[in-house]
């Protein structure tokens, strides 16, 4: 008679587990993205039927497959600027994401314009094809020899357009 009820539990035991999903434990989500390629000490060079557009040099770059990363990484681009020839913007940071057109500049970022416009803050966010910079902290730079101080910056390059927030603009005066 024990043995009858052990073997009938057993029964009900294994159609109750039958019946009980089992997580995966190889999930989708658990999936790392890995590095397709990786380089060192890179420079990478953009060119229209003109001129260089944009030089790239980085101290490490690995490519995923729906984004890039670069470590200590600097941006020469040549700049669209109607009043000024030969303009050129520099951005460093000490990394970069490129998702698309979209970069997003972190940690130390630098921005300047030839010698008239420099920014320094901790991100930036920049979309080439419509060349608009933003960031949504506290930021400080030079326009010429005016200090500017603010946060979330808006700069549109392509319309020489320059916003911020709570924004504190000093202008030098010579006597």
């Amino acid at each position: 008679m024990v043995i009858k009820s052990f073997i009938y539990s057993l029964l009900v035991i294994a159609v109750g587990f039958y019946f009980v999903p089992i997580d995966n434990a190889n999930s989708k989500d658990d999936k790392k993205d890995i590095a397709l390629v990786s380089f060192n000490d890179s420079t990478m060079y953009t060119l229209n039927e003109e001129t260089t557009t944009k030089i790239v040099n980085s101290k490490k770059v690995s490519r995923f497959k729906t984004k890039d990363i670069m470590y200590e990484g600097d941006f020469i681009l040549k700049a669209n600027d109607k009043k000024v020839e030969n303009a050129t913007d520099y951005i460093s940071a000490n990394v970069i994401i490129k998702r698309d057109a979209n970069f997003t500049f972190l940690d130390d970022v630098k921005f300047r314009r030839n010698d008239f416009i420099s920014l320094d803050t901790e991100e930036l966010y920049y979309n080439e094809n419509t060349q608009v910079a933003k960031n949504s902290v506290a930021f400080k730079g030079y326009y010429y020899k005016h200090k500017i101080d603010g946060k979330n910056l808006y700069l549109d390059m392509k319309n020489e357009i320059m916003r911020a927030k709570s924004s504190h603009f000093e202008i030098e005066t010579t006597r």
